[in-house]
């Protein structure tokens, strides 16, 4: 009778916890709508796509965990960010390999790159914490003015980065920064998802910068997005910030930074989630924000990055169930 009783009052617990989350939300949406209008910038001339005049360096760094079945991924990874720009640097950080594996993987990727071979990690799963410290040494060369880490399996392409330029002149003002969205193709009924989505979102109830009639910049509860691309204000922020650190969103780190969300991120994912949480708007979720097509009532589609693995939206998961289309609604 005892574990009856306390079976029901389990429930009932974790029913209000559902609650208590939606209440947050709401609340965290009233505290937005007091400073609506500062979030208004009728500005109908922005356009995603001007082209940039300025000096463009960046520097990318990816953890590749190595596969051969891998390979032709990180392939199609480089390709995209060799385009992004006319002059930048690609380093790899991968687990200890063979010099014949080294070898494959220069020779299959064909471009300049910096293989980094960590060869005593102290476990694989803090292998993508390495990138902190080249990322370091990386800002103090003032030429690089763009920092990009990302995934293996993450595609970038020249659209992409051109939205992000563009987007973040005019978020900075705000704290804001420009998101992406992976995306992945479901093999059944050849539809788009957006993968890191676990429910659709109101359009209404989501803070937003708006842009003009056309656009508006969301924000929403789901911003991971397997990477991060930072100016050098960003980077100078995020290296000399809380959540370089792996234990951020952690009392063991600092009790103000204590985060839910960050503490239910496994290690590997947080070595990619920057300031994704670190010091939101009042009234936001996070500094994600991505571009929402009015008319089409649609995420944009320049700020989709393709997940090149495929592999939420093709199997049993909690992620990749959310069409792209519905994401936002």
């Amino acid at each position: 009778m005892v574990v009856y009783f306390l079976e029901k009052l389990r429930k009932i617990i974790k029913s209000i916890g559902k609650k208590e989350k939606k209440l947050i939300n709401f609340i965290n949406y009233l505290k937005y709508t007091k400073k609506k209008t500062f979030y208004d910038l009728k500005d109908e001339n922005f356009d995603f796509f001007n082209t940039n005049t300025e000096k463009i360096k960046i520097a990318a760094v990816i953890t590749f965990f190595f596969r051969e079945d891998k390979i032709q991924n990180l392939v199609k990874v480089c390709d995209g960010l060799s385009n992004l720009s006319d002059e930048n640097e690609i380093h790899i950080f991968t687990n200890n390999i063979t010099s014949i594996q080294a070898e494959k993987l220069k020779k299959e990727i064909k471009i300049d790159i910096n293989l980094i071979t960590i060869d005593e990690p102290v476990h694989d799963r803090l292998l993508p914490w390495y990138h902190i410290n080249l990322m370091k040494k990386l800002y103090f060369n003032e030429d690089i003015t763009h920092f990009l880490y990302l995934e293996d399996d993450i595609y970038l392409n020249k659209s992409n980065f051109n939205y992000w330029l563009n987007s973040r002149k005019i978020l900075k003002k705000f704290g804001l920064i420009p998101g992406f969205i992976r995306t992945e193709n479901n093999k059944s009924d050849n539809q788009l998802y957006a993968i890191d989505f676990l429910k659709k979102s109101n359009f209404n109830s989501l803070p937003k910068i708006k842009i003009n009639k056309d656009y508006n910049f969301v924000n929403n509860e789901f911003p991971y997005q397997g990477m991060y691309l930072y100016d050098r204000d960003l980077m100078r922020e995020y290296l000399s910030g809380p959540s370089s650190n792996p234990d951020c969103g952690h009392g063991a780190f600092n009790v103000n930074f204590i985060d839910d969300r960050m503490i239910n991120l496994d290690l590997m994912a947080k070595a990619n989630i920057g300031l994704t949480y670190i010091n939101p708007p009042y009234g936001f979720f996070n500094r994600i924000v991505i571009p929402f097509e009015i008319k089409k009532k649609r995420i944009a589609k320049f700020c989709e990055i393709r997940h090149l693995s495929n592999r939420y939206s093709n199997s049993q998961s909690s992620f990749g169930n959310v069409k792209l289309e519905d994401a936002v609604q």
